[in-house]
């Protein structure tokens, strides 16, 4: 089995003092390699570039419309001598349609390969390309120079990932404005509560004023005249 230059990242979880550290599951990967093409390696790198850490659907509809020129690809090493594009907003670009169909091959070999493991979504988490072998040649006619035949290679690692259920921008500001809403009806019944307290306290204290008044004016009147409760009253007639 070949060497894959991909090495995953173990997931580490530092827990709090007291707690117990959960399992922590790594994400299933599949790869998928080719050697010994027979196509720019600068080419194949730069079309890795546009497509590494995105997801292969995206992949997927992104090189076939490169390999029809509907789309560009971006050239941000090896561009001496390219021209700007005006699908990429003037930036310098090309159509490398051989090293497009060789990445694009890999991509079906590797999805196929997450396919069988069952993986269901997966990402591009490592894609690269470079230089393979020289073999030595010379020019086939004309002055005889060395021109030698280079071959590379394209190497892809995908992995499962959680697809997370991200809130929109819509949803997001619909959420803010539920819960400013909840906010300001909860301060406002707070309010309205303390009102309603203030309006009532002095309401109280003139019956309580009222209750002290009369008590203490029935205090000086003679037992018979005084305002009696109704279970005094009951007393009496018995």
């Amino acid at each position: 089995m070949a060497d894959y230059a991909y090495q995953p990242k173990k997931k580490k979880y530092f827990a709090k003092k007291g707690e117990t550290v959960p399992a922590v599951v790594q994400p299933r990967i599949a790869r998928a390699r080719i050697t010994g093409v027979n196509a720019s390696y600068k080419d194949l790198a730069e079309v890795c570039r546009s497509v590494r850490g995105k997801s292969l659907e995206y992949a997927f509809d992104f090189l076939n419309d490169a390999a029809v020129k509907k789309k560009a690809i971006y050239f941000a090493r090896h561009n001496t001598g390219k021209g700007h594009r005006k699908e990429l907003g003037g930036r310098i670009g090309g159509f490398p349609v051989k090293s497009v169909k060789i990445v694009l091959e890999v991509i079906k070999n590797v999805a196929a390969n997450a396919t069988k493991l069952g993986i269901d979504s997966a990402k591009i988490v490592h894609i690269i390309a470079n230089k393979q072998d020289t073999y030595p040649r010379m020019s086939p006619k004309g002055r005889r120079i060395v021109h030698n035949y280079e071959t590379a290679f394209v190497e892809v690692v995908v992995a499962e990932y959680q697809q997370k259920l991200a809130e929109t921008k819509t949803e997001k500001k619909a959420h803010a404005k539920a819960e400013a809403k909840k906010a300001f009806d909860a301060k406002s019944t707070g309010i309205k509560a303390v009102e309603a307290k203030k309006v009532e306290a002095p309401k109280n204290a003139e019956v309580e004023s009222k209750k002290q008044e009369m008590s203490s004016t029935d205090k000086h009147r003679p037992i018979e005249n005084r305002k009696l409760d109704s279970v005094h009253k009951e007393e009496q007639r018995i």
